[in-house]
């Protein structure tokens, strides 16, 4: 169960740098329906390094990563 945490908060982590370092890319992204390509080697990136550090089930990383860009999104709505 401790290792499922660890992978959860690496998970967590890598999401977190993720939006940190790309926030226009990620907006962009959403707002033009083109975020799996402008940010392809950023996720390929994030991928890897989850991947390198972690055992765990890459379905910890895309379900951390959907999340905040669910949240992200609604944001991005509201503003409109």
């Amino acid at each position: 169960m401790e290792t499922k945490s660890k992978e959860e908060r690496l998970a967590r982590t890598i999401v977190a740098d993720f939006f940190l370092y790309n926030p226009d890319k990620i907006d962009k992204g959403l707002t033009d329906d083109t975020f799996f390509e402008i940010l392809k080697g950023e996720l390929e990136d994030s991928i890897s390094y989850f991947r390198e550090k972690s055992s765990g089930e890459i379905s910890l990383f895309w379900d951390t990563l959907f999340n905040r860009l669910m949240q992200r999104e609604a944001k991005l709505i509201q503003q409109k």
